[in-house]
């Protein structure tokens, strides 16, 4: 199926693609300014959408009017990995971790390489399994055989 798009659509793309590379130069308040402007361009675009959320959610502070564009970008259906990378930093930013992990697990199940969305992924930080897991976690044994191993793996 061959999509046919208009001459403003085609801009709106180009226009995103742009605040894309700034968004990769961490330059976020201008290219929050370029996804205003792809957006008024073609409001039905979801990179667009998807984009805004993103630096309306990072740069405005506006975390659920950012998840309100993000949303819309992910509800088009298209398959990118970006948009749920975007959804997800915009949980973290609302402290939703749940949340956040699943959308980055969706991501990576579209891109299993995406080097931004496996970024977020080690960042988060997860916990080993415990030694036993029969005991608490705060169980004395948990605690020194899994400070033990740790030991071992780090020498």
């Amino acid at each position: 199926m061959v999509d046919i798009l208009s001459d403003q659509q085609r801009e709106a793309e180009q226009v995103c693609n742009q605040g894309i590379e700034l968004c990769e130069e961490k330059d976020l308040e201008n290219a929050h300014k370029i996804f205003l402007k792809a957006y008024a361009l073609d409001p039905s675009s979801a990179k667009a959408n998807s984009w805004l959320g993103y630096t309306t959610a990072l740069v405005e502070r506006k975390v659920q009017k950012g998840l309100d564009y993000a949303r819309k970008g992910i509800d088009s259906n298209i398959p990118d990995a970006l948009f749920f990378r975007n959804i997800g930093v915009i949980y973290l930013q609302l402290h939703n971790k749940r949340a956040a992990i699943g959308a980055f697990a969706k991501g990576l199940q579209i891109d299993k390489t995406n080097r931004q969305i496996l970024n977020e992924w080690m960042a988060l930080g997860f916990r080993r399994k415990v030694f036993f897991s029969f005991l608490n976690r705060s169980h004395w044994a948990n605690k020194y055989i899994g400070k033990f191993t740790w030991w071992l793996k780090n020498r």
